[in-house]
C-alpha cells in the first residue's frame, strides 16, 4: 500500500477568529517501503532516492529532525547550486521536520548541516 501523510492543524487567536487548516492528504503513487535513519554530519549530506515499486516516481520525503540548534537546509539534485531551504531550528514548533514534495528528475535529497545531528529520518512516500 502506498504510504499517505494526513496534515491538519488550527490556527488560534487571530483578529478573525480561529481558522482550521485540512486535513490535507498525500498519497504516493506506489509503495516504496523505505524509511532512513541516520545522523547529518557538518556540511552536505546527501541521500539517494530508493528505487520505488514498478519505477514509479516517490511523491515526497518527509524528514524528522532531533532535537537540534543545528541549522539544517534542504534541497535536491535539481537545485544542488542552490544554498537550499532551512528547515531547522525550529522555533516552538516542537521537534523539527519538514515534507518535500519531489518533482520529477528528483534524484537525491540534499541536507546541508552547521554540525553533527542525530536522530535523523527520512521517510519516503
Amino acid at each position: 500500500m502506498p504510504g499517505t501523510l494526513t496534515i491538519a492543524g488550527m490556527s488560534a487567536g487571530l483578529a478573525s477568529g480561529q481558522k482550521t487548516i485540512g486535513p490535507v492528504t498525500m498519497t504516493g503513487v506506489s509503495t516504496v517501503g523505505s524509511i532512513v535513519d541516520t545522523s547529518l554530519g557538518s556540511g552536505d549530506n546527501t541521500f539517494s532516492l530508493p528505487p520505488a515499486a514498478n519505477n514509479e516516481t516517490i511523491s515526497a520525503v518527509v524528514i524528522f529532525l532531533g532535537s537540534t540548534t543545528a541549522t539544517v537546509k534542504v534541497r535536491t539534485n535539481l537545485n544542488s547550486g542552490d544554498a537550499g531551504t532551512q528547515i531547522a531550528p525550529s522555533v516552538g514548533a516542537g521537534l523539527p521536520f519538514a515534507v518535500l514534495p519531489l518533482p520529477a528528475g528528483v534524484t537525491s535529497v540534499i541536507l546541508n548541516a552547521s554540525g553533527i545531528v542525530t536522530g535523523v529520518e527520512l521517510s519516503y512516500i
